[in-house]
Protein backbone atom coordinates (compact mmCIF):
# COMPACT_ATOMS: atom_id res chain seq x y z
CA UNK A 1 0.00 0.00 0.00
CA UNK A 2 1.84 3.04 -1.20
CA UNK A 3 1.88 5.93 1.82
CA UNK A 4 1.62 9.56 0.50
CA UNK A 5 3.27 11.93 3.57
CA UNK A 6 3.75 15.77 4.39
CA UNK A 7 4.32 18.01 7.05
CA UNK A 8 1.63 18.54 9.31
CA UNK A 9 1.60 22.42 8.82
CA UNK A 10 0.86 21.87 5.08
CA UNK A 11 -2.50 21.20 6.42
CA UNK A 12 -4.12 24.22 8.01
CA UNK A 13 -5.80 23.51 11.46
CA UNK A 14 -9.44 23.38 10.86
CA UNK A 15 -9.17 23.06 7.74
CA UNK A 16 -7.95 20.17 5.03
CA UNK A 17 -5.35 20.34 2.03
CA UNK A 18 -6.16 18.18 -1.13
CA UNK A 19 -3.87 15.83 -2.52
CA UNK A 20 -4.16 14.13 -6.04
CA UNK A 21 -3.93 10.34 -6.27
CA UNK A 22 -4.56 9.89 -9.83
CA UNK A 23 -6.95 11.47 -12.80
CA UNK A 24 -10.04 10.45 -10.99
CA UNK A 25 -9.43 10.66 -7.72
CA UNK A 26 -8.78 13.23 -5.21
CA UNK A 27 -8.00 12.76 -1.36
CA UNK A 28 -9.03 15.64 1.27
CA UNK A 29 -6.95 15.53 4.30
CA UNK A 30 -8.73 17.60 6.89
CA UNK A 31 -7.18 18.37 10.44
CA UNK A 32 -8.23 19.92 13.96
CA UNK A 33 -5.04 19.97 16.20
CA UNK A 34 -3.97 16.72 15.64
CA UNK A 35 -7.15 14.83 14.67
CA UNK A 36 -6.78 13.85 10.99
CA UNK A 37 -9.48 12.30 8.55
CA UNK A 38 -8.76 11.46 4.96
CA UNK A 39 -11.61 11.49 2.58
CA UNK A 40 -12.98 11.08 -0.94
CA UNK A 41 -12.83 15.04 -2.07
CA UNK A 42 -15.71 14.02 -4.37
CA UNK A 43 -19.43 14.99 -3.31
CA UNK A 44 -21.40 11.90 -4.07
CA UNK A 45 -24.48 14.00 -5.95
CA UNK A 46 -22.92 16.04 -8.74
CA UNK A 47 -19.57 15.40 -8.47
CA UNK A 48 -18.23 18.80 -7.16
CA UNK A 49 -14.97 19.24 -4.80
CA UNK A 50 -16.17 19.07 -0.99
CA UNK A 51 -12.67 20.97 -0.70
CA UNK A 52 -11.84 23.13 -2.98
CA UNK A 53 -10.11 26.08 -1.01
CA UNK A 54 -12.25 29.30 -1.55
CA UNK A 55 -15.88 28.10 -1.38
CA UNK A 56 -15.23 25.09 1.22
CA UNK A 57 -17.35 24.97 4.06
CA UNK A 58 -15.84 22.93 7.37
CA UNK A 59 -17.19 23.38 10.87
CA UNK A 60 -14.52 20.96 12.34
CA UNK A 61 -16.94 17.76 11.60
CA UNK A 62 -18.66 18.78 8.11
CA UNK A 63 -17.26 19.59 5.16
CA UNK A 64 -20.67 20.93 3.02
CA UNK A 65 -20.62 20.77 -0.96
CA UNK A 66 -20.59 24.01 -2.44
CA UNK A 67 -22.95 23.70 -5.70
CA UNK A 68 -25.81 22.15 -3.71
CA UNK A 69 -25.42 21.93 0.19
CA UNK A 70 -24.68 18.36 0.63
CA UNK A 71 -22.71 17.65 4.07
CA UNK A 72 -20.13 14.77 4.76
CA UNK A 73 -19.24 14.05 8.19
CA UNK A 74 -15.29 13.80 7.78
CA UNK A 75 -14.69 11.71 10.85
CA UNK A 76 -17.76 8.97 10.41
CA UNK A 77 -16.88 8.78 6.85
CA UNK A 78 -20.68 9.43 5.96
CA UNK A 79 -23.40 11.91 4.60
CA UNK A 80 -25.40 13.65 7.24
CA UNK A 81 -28.30 11.32 5.49
CA UNK A 82 -26.17 8.38 6.68
CA UNK A 83 -25.15 7.32 3.19
CA UNK A 84 -21.26 6.12 3.54
CA UNK A 85 -18.33 7.89 1.82
CA UNK A 86 -15.04 7.17 1.19
CA UNK A 87 -12.14 6.88 3.97
CA UNK A 88 -8.51 6.52 4.14
CA UNK A 89 -6.18 5.63 6.39
CA UNK A 90 -4.25 8.72 7.53
CA UNK A 91 -1.79 9.04 10.80
CA UNK A 92 0.40 11.59 12.09
CA UNK A 93 3.79 9.97 13.10
CA UNK A 94 5.70 13.64 14.90
CA UNK A 95 5.13 15.81 12.62
CA UNK A 96 4.86 13.95 9.46
CA UNK A 97 1.23 13.01 8.23
CA UNK A 98 0.89 9.31 6.29
CA UNK A 99 -1.73 8.82 3.78
CA UNK A 100 -2.35 4.83 2.95
CA UNK A 101 -3.54 4.79 -0.66
CA UNK A 102 -4.78 1.30 -1.06
CA UNK A 103 -2.91 -0.98 -4.05
CA UNK A 104 -5.52 -0.76 -6.05
CA UNK A 105 -6.13 2.95 -6.75
CA UNK A 106 -2.18 3.96 -5.77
Amino acid sequence: MPVITMKKSDIPDNGATVVKVNNWLKIAIFRVGDRLAAIDNRCPHAGADLWDGEDSVFNGVTVKCPWHGYRVDVWKGQGVDGAPHPTFPVVLVGDEVQLAVPDEIG
